[in-house]
């Protein structure tokens, strides 16, 4: 049996994991009641801890772009459950992430998350969603990142799906560069509905940011062309897989 696959091996991965959680979701928990970046000093420990307990290691290229590009909106294509961690561990500055709303009932995690000031999404309810992009249209004039999965959940099959509406309004809205980032081999290490975490490297890569400035509601579908594009141009499906 490939040594990334020993069950008993994922056991205590996912146990670990488990446990970090519990211990990291109360911290962030109590430090949002006092500070926003409270839950991003946390998270980039607890990813620290998960990805070296796990085996998994970053590679990341063009952060010099993420970071000029400051204050953007960053979209990136969602593999797996990993590729919020590699963001947060490659991402130099502070953020904020776009979640759904159902995160809030996972113990420990959705505690960090409802108290802290990251923006939730309740996709059962269109006026409330609206409300909250509107939100976040004005975080991010206000100077702050954001970060979304424009497919709006993880891929089935680790090709890039289609991408919802809702971040190119907001990206309109806020008149801010969206900044596409692709994330590689991330599928192979968590699949979707496989309950495993196998050691391994993910590439990430920070494209060039796209502008918004001057767009208007009718050429959301022209700029979500083109984050596509740039997303699949930075994805590399020859990336290794990871270590049998």
């Amino acid at each position: 049996m490939p040594r990334g696959d020993n069950a008993v091996l994922n056991f205590l991965r996912l146990a670990l994991i488990a446990l970090y959680t519990a211990f990291w979701g109360p911290i962030a928990a109590v430090g949002a009641l006092f500070s926003g970046e409270a839950i991003v000093w946390c998270a980039r420990r607890w990813m620290r801890w998960i990805f070296a307990t796990c085996g998994l290691r970053v590679v990341a290229e063009g952060v010099e772009r993420a970071a000029a590009a400051q204050p953007a909106i960053f979209m990136a294509n969602h593999q797996s459950l990993l590729d919020a961690g590699a963001l947060v561990l490659t991402l130099p500055f502070s953020w904020r992430f776009i979640a759904k709303k159902e995160l809030l009932f996972i113990p420990f995690f959705g505690w960090a998350l409802a108290a802290s000031d990251q923006i939730v999404i309740d996709r059962g309810n269109r006026l409330r969603a609206i409300g909250s992009l509107r939100r976040a249209a004005q975080r991010v004039r206000g100077g702050a990142n954001v970060v979304l999965f424009p497919e709006g959940t993880r891929s089935h099959d680790g090709s890039l799906g289609e991408l919802k509406s809702g971040g190119f309004h907001l990206a309109i809205e806020a008149q801010a560069p969206i900044v596409p980032v692709s994330v590689s081999g991330s599928f192979e290490l968590a699949p979707r509905h496989a309950l495993r975490v196998r050691p391994g490297v993910l590439k990430i890569v920070y494209g060039e940011p796209i502008p918004s400035a001057g767009l208007g509601p009718g050429d959301r579908h022209a700029l979500k062309a083109k984050v596509r594009a740039a997303i699949e141009a930075g994805f590399d499906r020859d990336f290794p897989l990871p270590p049998r």
